[in-house]
């Protein structure tokens, strides 16, 4: 193969092609290691990488030619944020729990048309329906858009500055006489009140997989408790 076909044809194309794959997995590596550091780490790796860009701009366009220590400079000030990063997110500096890393934000969510809401106004009862008709319930009937649908629902928490949530199991005993279950098909967060729109969805369950009668409650405060039931339109 000639130079000139090297020249003209394959390097106008190989390079481009190497330069992209190279960003492509520069920006992938930057990406994980936000995702399995926590918000502070992600915050604190960003700065850096800012850090490490504007330097070596900074220094790249105030000299004509780089010599051998300013090249290792530039070097280090792109590495670091890189091994930085890889270090907390690997546990080699830092004691990272699973349940903090970023990877575990759960994504921004559209909740599905007709999502139940249920809500805890006061640490006694919950209560179902918009603030100004809010109904304090003990049985909660739910009519899901469809029954085959994933479980979907709203969880608000009204009551300033009290940590509530809500949670469904299977029911043990009966409507007079509930308890509450050992198998647990749904977990909102529990958060401090005032807070709404806490979206609810345990993956792969739909709400014709719940038994027919199935127990809710709040895990701080258990007396905040009732029965619920998946009830179609023509039964409601």
């Amino acid at each position: 193969m000639s130079n000139d076909v090297r020249s003209r044809i394959i390097l106008p194309i190989v390079i481009p092609v190497l330069i992209l794959l190279s960003m492509a997995a520069f920006i992938g590596s930057i990406a994980l290691l936000l995702l399995f550091n926590t918000k502070a780490g992600s915050l604190m790796l960003a700065a850096v990488a800012a850090g490490g860009i504007l330097f070596t701009v900074s220094l790249a366009t105030s000299q004509d030619k780089l010599d051998t220590p300013r090249r290792a400079a530039v070097v280090f000030a792109a590495a670091l944020p890189l091994l930085a990063g890889l270090a907390v997110a690997t546990g080699l500096v830092g004691d990272v729990d699973d349940e903090d890393r970023m990877i575990n934000v759960r994504p921004l969510v559209v909740l599905p048309d007709g999502a139940p809401v249920i809500a805890a106004e006061n640490s006694q009862e919950f209560c179902l329906g918009p603030p100004s008709e809010c109904e304090e319930v003990r049985f909660w009937e739910v009519e899901p858009g469809d029954v085959s649908d994933p479980i979907s629902f709203v969880f608000e928490n009204r009551e300033v500055g009290v940590p509530h949530n809500v949670q469904i199991t299977n029911l043990e005993g009966d409507r007079d006489n509930p308890q509450r279950g050992s198998e647990i098909f749904a977990d909102s967060d529990l958060v401090d009140g005032p807070i709404v729109d806490e979206y609810v969805h345990p993956e792969g369950l739909t709400w014709e997989e719940l038994p027919e009668e199935w127990y809710f409650l709040c895990i701080v405060h258990p007396n905040m408790n009732g029965v619920g039931v998946v009830v179609s339109g023509d039964d409601a």
